[in-house]
């Protein structure tokens, strides 16, 4: 009996036990089925033609992958709105309207109906989901998802709204790029110094002569800034010649482009542009309500003539450096000077192969002198001609835009040493008669009468047409011309072996008892690589009975081993002779350095002279050295010249091979902003490593690379400054204003402090509780606010629940579930959290942050 009882007993445990199990697993699996979703949410990257790459949640239920409506629809920039029922909205046209109603398991889009399966979305608490392949199939918007890399593909045939928004922004960037409209986010004052020490120029040159007096040439540039003006004062000095103070220059100017009144006002040698025949230079005052920066440009105007050869040619236009250019091997150089609404003054500034440097400066004066429409501009000038006799002279000078393409003038001018009639009224005019004829015209009363009538095609061919008539009784311009008479032809060359500009041209002169007409044709260019000018020159006069033609031809041969050939020659038709032959040698040494070698052979004047120079470029200055042996005298050159710019912001001397007086330069310093006042405290240290992402002029950094320096930039222009956010060493420091805008002033470093703001880090976790069991909770929206309660941050939770920001600055805030969103989908969340991101020269983080929701009741 005790056998049988003990094993009923023992059969009765074992079905109770399995029947147990068999009740504990049934309800697992039923608690498993009701709690743990059937698909997983992550984030993945998606990809979209001409927009990149973003950051998107999908899901993933078997091997489909769900996309989420909303957030696809926000980024592509398609309209959608949320209903009771659902979504609704519109693709690209308004009448290209939809309807998604997860409820009725329905979309509609354009008056279709597409019915949905249980399979064909997703619907969690937070976001709607719809199978990727969807997308294609209703609206065109193509999507696959790839399971190895975990990314979406979109691709489609319309214009979405996102793509046609960025494309009329960069089309609107690239029209504000040519108007130079630009949007910086920080603008840096301009400030009005009274006396800032700025910058130096300093040259030499020692010429030592076996047959002539030798000679010693210093010239020193002085440019400071002085009552809040441009002072600049340059010195000439040679041993040779006796001082004198028409040989120096100096001046202040004060420039200010928001002024109605005045924009300009010089004091000091002035530029004329004077009528009459002035042979000393003038010191007075001159007054203009002209803009200094340059206006649109309508147009070019052909600017050519020699200097000697290979020097460099600098083309400054309103004081604004605009071009630069080598002369070939004649010394022949050509620029397309833009014609701007206003006035225009060109002048070019020469700089030889071995240091030289020319000081004077050519003026030209453009015939056109445009004025937008509606628009006033004057010049008052009054001055002292520093002659024997110190005349005076005054001009004023004034004109009005009738239209943009017409623009109408008109002034007088006085010069006491004109004998009869020392006051000269005059009016002028500039049409614009075609998009590319322009006509300018001025008569002076008791001077002259002039017009002026160019003509451009698209192919840039270019004719011009000058006339002048003089008073015959007229003593303002000193030469007794009754007539002139030009014209030019220019054109370019363009073949598939060469690239010339060719420019042919008659000048004839007209006086009492003679007339004088020269003519030239110039070609010059490139023929199979290789620089090439040739020049023919015809002069004739009425009085002898053959004109004199010469031709000049030079080239540059590149040859191996980095030779530089020149070989020059000229010939004489009339005289059937050559009067000149000239080659030269130059190669690169050390780096920076060239030496040369030539002989010429000059047969008007019986000279044989062999030459060998050597110059080289230290980071402070340009020297070179020549020694000239001829057969009529031996000379020996040796020059040096550079310059110095104080940087009183950071207590520096900056050094330079060249000129500095009345160049620009900025000084960029970028610190911690502890505070996030914008301004940097004695406490807040110096930030290295930052990079400017445009260059202009010359960027230097000091030792530690705290300190950016520009320098070499043209004055009185506004510059933007785009900081590389990218560059920084640490994660956590952050630019915020990177377009910056200043306009540079000449003679000076203007400081410009960058603020980097060191920002803290958050993160933290959203859990589900749902019977005392805890889950990540994605899509769960986390508002960060300051202490003020205003929004500073609204964070999405991933999939797991994790959240985590990057971007807070130091302070106190608090982070609390968005109750909106709570409302929405019936849950409710635990208390707020405050914390505190503290000062740390590397960023603060808190990543202690826990939420809580539980199902509404």
């Amino acid at each position: 009996m005790y056998i049988k009882f003990s094993a009923t007993i023992n059969q009765i445990s074992k079905e109770y036990f399995f029947g147990l199990l068999f009740i504990i697993l049934f309800n697992l699996s039923g608690y498993s089925q009701n709690n743990i979703p059937e698909y997983d949410e992550l984030s993945v990257e998606m990809n979209v033609p001409d927009l990149g790459t973003i950051e998107i949640p999908i899901a993933i239920k078997g091997q489909n992958a769900y996309i989420p409506v909303n957030e696809l629809f926000n980024y592509l920039k398609i309209k959608n709105e949320e209903t009771n029922n659902g979504f609704q909205g519109f693709i690209i046209h308004p009448d290209s309207t939809y309807t998604i109603n997860p409820s009725e398991k329905k979309i509609t889009y354009k008056n279709t109906d597409f019915e949905l399966s249980e399979e064909d979305f997703i619907q969690s608490p937070t976001t709607f989901y719809l199978k990727s392949n969807l997308y294609g199939k209703i609206f065109n918007l193509n999507t696959t998802f790839s399971f190895r890399s975990l990314t979406v593909n979109l691709k489609t045939d319309k214009e979405l709204p996102v793509i046609k928004e960025m494309r009329l922004k960069k089309l609107r960037e690239n029209v504000n790029r040519v108007r130079g409209i630009v949007n910086p986010d920080t603008v840096i004052q301009r400030n009005h110094p009274f006396f800032k020490a700025g910058s130096l120029d300093w040259g030499i040159v020692t010429t030592q002569q076996s047959e002539f007096e030798n000679d010693n040439r210093f010239n020193l540039g002085l440019g400071t800034v002085f009552l809040g003006g441009e002072t600049n004062l340059l010195l000439n000095y040679s041993t040779r010649l006796p001082f004198d103070s028409r040989n120096q220059f100096y001046q202040w100017r004060y420039v200010d482009n928001k002024s109605k009144l005045f924009k300009q006002i010089t004091a000091g040698r002035i530029f004329t542009r004077a009528t009459s025949s002035l042979f000393a230079p003038v010191s007075g005052v001159q007054v203009s309500n002209s803009p200094f920066q340059n206006r649109r440009s309508f147009g070019t105007y052909t600017l050519s003539d020699y200097t000697d050869p290979r020097w460099t040619v600098e083309l400054y236009v309103n004081n604004i450096l605009v071009e630069f250019t080598q002369a070939d091997a004649s010394g022949f150089y050509t620029f397309n000077v833009p014609l701007m609404y206003g006035n225009t003054a060109v002048r070019l500034k020469f700089y030889g192969p071995y240091g030289e440097e020319r000081i004077e400066e050519r003026i030209i004066n453009i015939p056109y002198n445009f004025v937008p429409k509606n628009e006033l501009e004057y010049t008052l000038t009054a001055g002292i001609v520093e002659n024997n006799d110190l005349d005076r002279f005054s001009r004023v000078n004034i004109n009005y835009g009738l239209n943009n393409s017409i623009t109408l003038g008109g002034g007088a001018e006085y010069f006491s040493a004109v004998t009869d009639n020392r006051v000269m009224p005059f009016i002028n005019s500039s049409i614009k008669i075609a998009p590319n004829l322009l006509f300018t015209g001025e008569f002076m009363y008791g001077v002259k009468s002039e017009g002026f009538l160019s003509y451009r095609t698209f192919g840039n061919i270019q004719v011009d047409l000058n006339y002048i008539k003089y008073d015959e009784d007229q003593t303002a311009i000193n030469f007794n011309y009754l007539e002139e008479r030009k014209l030019s032809f220019s054109t370019p060359i363009r073949t598939k072996n060469f690239s010339l500009f060719s420019r042919f041209s008659v000048n004839q002169i007209v006086m009492p008892n003679t007339e004088f007409t020269t003519a030239q044709l110039l070609l010059s260019g490139a023929i199979m690589g290789v620089g090439t000018n040739l020049t023919t020159y015809g002069i004739y006069n009425d009085r002898v009975k053959q004109p004199t033609i010469y031709t000049s031809f030079s080239q540059n041969y590149r040859l191996p081993g980095k030779f530089l050939f020149s070989p020059q020659i000229q010939y004489d038709f009339s005289r059937n002779q050559f009067n000149n032959i000239i080659m030269e040698l130059e190669r690169p040494v050390l780096n920076k350095g060239f030496v040369n070698i030539a002989y010429e052979n000059n047969m008007l004047r019986n000279a044989h002279i062999f030459e060998i120079g050597l110059r080289y470029a230290f980071n402070f200055a340009q020297t070179s050295a020549t020694s000239r042996l001829s057969n009529q005298n031996n000379s020996f050159v040796q020059s040096a010249r550079g310059s110095l710019m104080l940087d009183d912001n950071t207590r520096y001397v900056a050094n330079s091979n060249r000129s500095a007086v009345s160049k620009a330069a900025v000084s960029i310093i970028p610190f911690l902003d502890f505070n996030t006042n914008g301004k940097r405290d004695p406490m807040e240290p110096s930030v290295s490593g930052l990079d400017i992402k445009n260059t202009m002029g010359n960027l230097s950094t000091n030792n530690d690379g705290t300190v950016l320096r520009i320098t070499e930039l043209q004055p009185y222009i506004k510059i933007v400054l785009e900081i590389d956010p990218n560059s920084l060493d640490n994660i956590a420091w952050k630019v915020r204003n990177e377009k910056i805008e200043i306009l540079t002033l000449p003679n000076q470093f203007q400081e410009i402090e960058v603020p980097v703001e060191v920002l803290g880090e958050i993160a933290g976790m959203v859990y589900l509780k749902d019977e005392n069991q805890l889950q990540g909770q994605g899509r769960i929206t986390i508002n960060i606010l300051d202490e003020r309660g205003r929004l500073v941050k609204s964070i999405l939770s991933e999939g797991d629940g994790y959240f985590t920001y990057l971007g807070l600055s130091p302070g106190k805030y608090t982070a609390v579930i968005d109750p909106i969103q709570m409302q929405k989908i019936g849950y409710e969340a635990s208390e707020s959290i405050d914390f505190e991101i503290e000062v740390d020269e590397y960023g603060d983080i808190v990543d202690d942050l826990k939420f809580t929701l539980t199902t509404n009741q």
